[in-house]
């Protein structure tokens, strides 16, 4: 450093001597005109001086760039190229979880799902009755009651509308013995416009009276309504010819009602290969042929073809419930630490995006009885 100069320039209308490092924030480079006079070698102490004054607007100057960038939606490509594909679907599929519990089951139940599957969710919040310092709790008016189910539920998309409506791009409802794969979810709805009215679960035959086609999802395996469907639910679910006022009556059937009577399309679930991914109970039913006989609900109200065999179950599952919480870490260590030695990984592939003028959605074909 011995062999580099700087050049000063003197003010004499002010008496004083300032210095301009060339290149430096803050500095034009021009300087005016210089004399050789004006020259001289700067101490280490100087040197040292510059470089950090230098070093700390670099610093400020990519930092402001990168903030513009992402305030501005977009990312460096550098940054995408080393994206996980996970990722890139947690950044563009906004997912807000909700679940339903009560303050007795707080410490019991909801404090494991927050620290399972919950903190994959873009955002989280337990619907409950009480606030509590290790959950995100949204307070609800409703009381602890399961015979008004149905009330807290209108009331918890009703508070998601009116405060996070564009937080996210789907809302998804899980109970406290629900476990969720948030990036297979992610994954299912990556084709399906937010801006389009849809919902999905696992699909169930509406029983008694109904109209053709009409449908409802499983409370307990959870579903999960864009953000429009979102908008025309709480916009609507005040029309006493299509909604249930009332807050009692089964839940997730008064929901099913309302949004099929308010035009909100009810959507396939199932993979290309028609296997489920959300399911009302836990994996071994499904993949224990014998486990339940044929007289079993299930097979009865599916509204898709039910099945249970070794190779009924989805390669990405999205839900299961009636899960303990002890069975919520068993869940999370087999697809999140769990290592088979030799496995080859899958390729994998995002599926075309769906127009909403190309979306169509099979009539149910469970003819069972």
């Amino acid at each position: 450093m011995g062999g580099d100069y700087i050049l000063l320039e003197q003010h004499q209308q002010l008496g004083d001597t300032t210095l301009f490092p060339g290149g430096s924030c803050g500095s034009s480079g021009a300087g005016g005109q210089v004399s050789r006079a004006t020259r001289r070698r700067l101490s280490s102490f100087q040197q040292l001086l510059l470089i950090l004054v230098a070093g700390s607007c670099t610093i400020a100057l990519y930092a402001y760039w990168d903030v513009m960038l992402l305030t501005s939606g977009n990312v460096p490509e550098t940054q995408l190229s080393n994206e996980t594909l996970a990722e890139k679907l947690q950044r563009e599929v906004r997912v807000l979880c909700w679940v339903l519990t009560t303050p007795k089951y707080h410490k019991s139940r909801a404090v494991h799902v927050m620290r399972t599957w919950g903190k994959r969710c873009n955002k989280i919040y337990f619907m409950t009755s009480e606030p509590d310092d290790e959950l995100p709790t949204i307070v609800l008016t409703k009381p602890d009651k399961y015979e008004v189910l149905w009330g807290k539920t209108k009331e918890a998309f009703s508070y998601l509308y009116e405060h996070m409506l564009d937080e996210a791009d789907w809302f998804m409802k899980a109970d406290d013995d629900t476990y969720v794969f948030v990036e297979n979810l992610r994954y299912m709805l990556y084709p399906y416009s937010p801006d389009q009215a849809i919902y999905f679960g696992y699909n169930f035959k509406m029983v008694g009276t109904h109209q053709k086609n009409e449908s409802y999802m499983s409370g307990g395996s959870g579903y999960v309504l864009s953000r429009e469907a979102l908008r025309v639910f709480v916009e609507g679910l005040n029309d006493t010819t299509k909604c249930r006022q009332e807050d009692d009556h089964a839940e997730d059937m008064e929901m099913g009602r309302c949004l099929f009577n308010l035009d909100v399309k009810a959507g396939d679930s199932r993979d290309s290969k028609l296997r489920h991914r959300f399911y009302p109970l836990l994996p071994f039913n499904i993949l224990l042929s014998g486990y339940f006989g044929l007289d079993f609900w299930l097979y009865k109200y599916a509204f898709y073809s039910m099945r249970s065999c070794m190779d009924c179950l989805s390669e990405y599952p999205v839900a299961f419930h009636y899960v303990s919480p002890a069975q919520l870490y068993v869940f999370d260590f087999f697809n999140y630490d769990f290592q088979l030695m030799g496995k080859q990984k899958p390729v994998e592939r995002l599926p075309e995006k769906i127009k909403p003028e190309d979306l169509v959605i099979p009539e149910y074909d469970n003819h069972f009885d």
